[in-house]
């Protein structure tokens, strides 16, 4: 009999979770959300359901890119187990995702929960970013090293990794994800046109139709000044009566000015967007735009880089992955690449590698590790955490997963 093995990849912004014979996850936010009355609250799928998205007030388990609101993490578990996937947890091995880094008392609450409240028969707890290497390793079977860049909501992580094990000396975070990207565009249309401040859905879905990577940033400011076609664009927001969620508004070519489409008046609310569009994303190039005092993303790749065996590092240059939410903008792989072909000695080859879906590779991660023969020496099972208690997690699920050369 087949064994029934859950991944659930549990983001700070979303959620992935399916089973192993899935052919893609269950992807949700993270989030409780309840309307401006507050009468009722909608998490997971439910939150479909909510016809009015103004104002609303979003409750999310993590706080700075760490689980501290269990009651509220539950609560968006529950919703997912029974729902959509209908999980009985005594029959089921689990393969979970937590942030690199992650603090021994969090991990600690995460076996607690996972096996005392939830009761799991095996647990194997792990970062994104290792199962994004293990699944690259394995895809890429002529690759013994890769730099896995996780471009996630609270933080990007920068993590080398040779053989599936995680190389802690390169190891590098940037306090800049995605989250702060939506608090800035927030801010910017704020002040400029119209107050959005505690539209942070709105602007989440903003950010992520109109806002773009710049590979020429002086280039593009001047056309911003020129409200040039291609920086300029108009964005019609949701009301949430006729329009439920925005859209680019394409401009009329239509050369006949009789058949031109009007608009009709007060049925669309636009704000208009030209150098928000990159200067946004750019703040994860250049922290200190928002007075972040780190090193950016380019430097940060060549300083992990460099932390690692010198014999390593033409490899690491030329299997660059990159994943997470963020990785998803127009032209931020073609920056990177760019970026980190200045800086790198010229005798090396660049690669850098985006999967088709940035956002679920780590859970298509964990299906492969699923199958993977290696598995069942690594996860810790539920007799076993009776017996020893936490110190068996500690000791079994560090953030690796150790392969060998002929993957077995």
């Amino acid at each position: 009999m087949t064994e029934k093995c859950l991944i659930l990849d549990n983001g700070s912004h979303t959620v992935k979770c399916g089973w192993r014979s899935d052919k893609s996850p269950v992807n949700l936010y993270n989030w409780i959300m309840r309307p401006k009355d507050r009468r009722r609250q909608f998490v997971g799928t439910q939150i479909d359901g909510c016809q009015d998205m103004s104002n609303i007030h979003i409750t999310s388990p993590f706080q700075k890119g760490y689980l501290l609101n269990w009651t509220a993490q539950k609560t968006v578990w529950d919703s997912i187990f029974s729902d959509p996937l209908k999980v009985s947890p005594g029959e089921t091995h689990l393969i979970v995702t937590e942030p690199p880094l992650n603090f021994t008392s969090i991990q600690e609450a995460w076996d607690e929960v996972m096996f005392e409240e939830y009761g799991f028969r095996s647990l194997f707890r792990c970062s994104a970013s290792t199962l994004t290497a293990f699944h690259y390793k394995q895809t890429h079977t002529d690759s013994q090293c890769c730099l896995i860049v996780d471009a996630g909501h609270a933080f990007t992580h920068i993590i080398p990794y040779h053989n599936g094990k995680q190389i802690t000396a390169g190891t590098k975070r940037i306090n800049v994800g995605g989250k702060h990207m939506c608090n800035l565009l927030k801010e910017l249309i704020s002040y400029r046109q119209l107050n959005l401040l505690e539209e942070t859905y709105a602007c989440n879905l903003i950010k992520e139709d109109v806002c773009f990577v710049s590979t020429s940033f002086c280039e593009e400011m001047e056309l911003a000044k020129k409200k040039d076609p291609s920086v300029l664009c108009e964005y019609v927001l949701p009301d949430f009566v006729n329009i439920h969620r925005g859209y680019v508004k394409l401009p009329d070519v239509t050369d006949d000015p009789d058949e031109a489409k009007k608009p009709e008046p007060n049925k669309e609310q636009m704000i208009r967007l030209s150098l928000e569009r990159f200067t946004v994303p750019e703040i994860l190039f250049n922290p200190s735009d928002i007075g972040i005092d780190t090193m950016g993303l380019t430097e940060a790749i060549v300083y992990a880089i460099k932390q690692c065996p010198t014999n390593m590092q033409p490899h690491l240059y030329n299997n660059i992955v990159i994943i997470g939410g963020s990785s998803k903008f127009q032209n931020f792989k073609e920056r990177i690449l760019k970026d980190v072909r200045s800086c790198a000695p010229d005798e090396f080859n660049i690669n850098v590698y985006r999967p088709e879906d940035p956002i679920v590779e780590a859970w298509k991660g964990g299906q492969l590790l699923g199958g993977w023969p290696g598995y069942q020496n690594i996860r810790v099972t539920k007799s076993e955490y009776e017996e020893c208690g936490p110190s068996v997690c500690a000791k079994k699920l560090f953030d690796s997963i150790p392969v060998g050369v002929n993957n077995t």
